[in-house]
């Protein structure tokens, strides 16, 4: 069914004239007159009687003429419900995170995003760096907060910067001032899994460290746990042990190495005004020093 004719329909009834209603609607007064007779021929009936006083509707159309203006109302409500869905989407927002993002920078961010948003529901999911990545590509997750990775395509929003610290049983022969990268060598050093262990290993390579890996398939309180219990050394970051009170040395790195922590989406993944306010809440959380100041990073 053509909405469009019942629309000049309509404006010409309520204007009184073929010629305004054309004006109003930019067609030319001709074509507005063959759409109107194309109408009446599809309903079987005359519904206009045209005469020097313009035109005017018939008995017929008098009868179909409240029906026509409800269907040409919901037509526009439509289209303006679908306007809203492509801007505001379908009310959820799936994220995915690692942990660490999860318990810090996400939650003001989230609530911040309710008190504007109000019936916007944002789902988080945590998981491992292939959970997480493999989803957002996937279309499970709109947005992923985690560590940029140059394995997937995505659109990255840089964030932060996590520096990364030694972590060491707590008589371990250390400066507590810094840990040497070259420490590492020769060491027996547990690899964080869970997709940490592609930050760590970029690290590694880049300063070409070489220590004995015992790679791990465990969460990052139990590499901390296990170093607890002489188990071995590891690395992980700042944002993972902060305001943590276990009995191990925390040394900062030296040269200083950091993952850096981003946003991602996919590439032509069309963000809803929603989705683009959240993302904008979190750089300014980040900016205004909410991560660090609150959450007692130096």
């Amino acid at each position: 069914m053509n909405v469009s004719k019942y629309k000049a329909l309509l404006y010409a009834v309520d204007l009184g004239s073929f010629s305004a209603a054309a004006q109003k609607l930019g067609y030319t007064q001709s074509g507005l007159t063959h759409m109107m007779n194309a109408l009446e021929d599809e309903l079987g009936f005359p519904i206009l009687v045209r005469g020097y006083f313009g035109v005017k509707l018939t008995p017929g159309g008098e009868r179909i003429i409240s029906r026509i203006r409800e269907l040409v109302a919901c037509e526009e409500a439509l289209v303006t419900e679908i306007e809203l869905v492509k801007s505001y989407g379908d009310n959820v927002i799936r994220i995915g995170a690692f942990s660490s993002m999860a318990g810090t920078l996400l939650p003001p961010v989230v609530e911040k995003l309710s008190e504007e948003f109000p019936d916007v529901t944002v789902s988080i999911q945590t998981g491992t760096l292939t959970e997480l990545y493999g989803g957002l590509d996937e279309g499970r997750f709109d947005i992923c907060f985690g560590s940029k990775n140059p394995k997937y395509n995505f659109k990255w929003i840089n964030l932060f910067l996590d520096r990364f610290y030694a972590i060491l049983p707590k008589d371990y022969p250390a400066d507590p001032e810094g840990f040497l990268i070259n420490g590492f060598n020769g060491t027996k050093f547990l690899m964080p899994g869970l997709g940490f262990d592609d930050d760590i290993s970029a690290v590694f390579n880049e300063h070409g460290v070489k220590p004995f890996v015992t790679q791990t398939y465990v969460d990052d309180p139990a590499i901390i746990s296990m170093v607890e219990h002489n188990l071995g050394i590891s690395m992980l970051s700042e944002l993972i042990i902060m305001n943590r009170n276990d009995d191990v040395k925390t040394v900062p790195i030296i040269p200083e190495c950091a993952r850096q922590m981003s946003i991602a989406t996919k590439p032509d993944k069309i963000l809803t005004i929603p989705m683009k306010r959240l993302i904008a809440i979190a750089k300014d959380f980040v900016k205004s020093g909410y991560v660090s100041d609150s959450k007692g990073w130096k």
